[in-house]
């Protein structure tokens, strides 16, 4: 199921204390990835083995971007079933958030130290932590913002102007994926 949409990416760069001091509110974001059938099963989502803030100040500047979907009114009023509305998802968020990590992923490697925050990640088996004792791809690995703390709605809001609209079992007026940077400028 095709329908169409227009597409808008933004960028903002921030010093990465600012963005840690600005958006980092663990406690809050922990309560929602412990709700998700994903915590503790992959290697690139919390609860990480990692120091955070550490981790986040070890780079100098952050590159946020939004990618942001408008559908028509015709299209976010319709009901959908759970399958048509993944499809529709699957036909256009998904394969736009792609294009969007493929180019962030793509900049990290013009950087001697970078890293993208573009998770979690899916290159072995979704519940890796169960059947590896390590991550068995870290060059790869990629964390998410959730799974950092960082709090995107904190970010779409004061940064981009942005409410965040829950999908809910319906189609939203517009979506959003926010993919990030970390590097140190050469």
């Amino acid at each position: 199921m095709d329908i169409d949409y227009e597409v808008k990416r933004m960028t903002k760069t921030l010093e990465t204390g600012e963005f840690y001091d600005g958006f980092s509110n663990f406690d809050l974001v922990q309560s929602y990835c412990k709700q998700c059938p994903r915590y503790d099963t992959n290697y690139s989502c919390s609860p990480l083995d990692i120091d955070i803030k550490e981790y986040i100040l070890s780079y100098e500047y952050i590159d946020i971007t939004v990618t942001q979907l408008f559908f028509k009114i015709e299209d976010y009023e319709k009901d959908y079933t759970k399958e048509e509305l993944n499809e529709v998802l699957n036909n256009s968020y998904y394969q736009e958030r792609k294009k969007t990590v493929d180019e962030i992923i793509k900049k990290e490697k013009a950087y001697s130290h970078a890293e993208s925050i573009t998770g979690p990640c899916n290159h072995c088996a979704a519940d890796c932590k169960n059947k590896y004792d390590k991550c068995i791809h870290p060059e790869i690995r990629r964390y998410s913002l959730a799974s950092l703390g960082i709090d995107s709605k904190r970010i779409l809001k004061e940064l981009f102007d942005i409410e965040l609209l829950p999908i809910k079992g319906q189609l939203p007026k517009y979506l959003n994926n926010i993919s990030s940077l970390l590097y140190d400028r050469n």
